[in-house]
């Protein structure tokens, strides 16, 4: 693992359709529901996301980012611990 926690947020523009929750790895469960949130909208528990990136292609409004990507913090990649992880289960086998 390369020690780079992830940094996928969800921006004000969220809808709530829950596509993101939905595409989130089931032992994951990074995504929830924001409390008190009229509009239903969602956040990722950074603590818990594994970076995996399966939540930014199925947002219908494109409000899932990378902040790497944006210049918002520092460091490359974008999706990368899926990788690791992948190849990590593969050597295992």
């Amino acid at each position: 693992m390369t020690g780079s926690s992830p940094v996928l947020y969800i921006d004000e523009t969220c809808i709530g359709c829950g596509a993101c929750e939905y595409a989130c790895p089931g032992k994951v469960d990074a995504i929830y529901a924001v409390a008190d949130d009229f509009l239903g909208r969602l956040a990722i528990t950074l603590e818990e996301c594994i970076d995996c990136g399966f939540c930014v292609p199925l947002c219908p409004v494109d409000c899932i980012h990378d902040a790497r990507d944006e210049g918002i913090v520092e460091g490359s990649g974008g999706y990368m611990k899926i990788k690791e992880l992948q190849s990590w289960a593969c050597a295992g086998a």
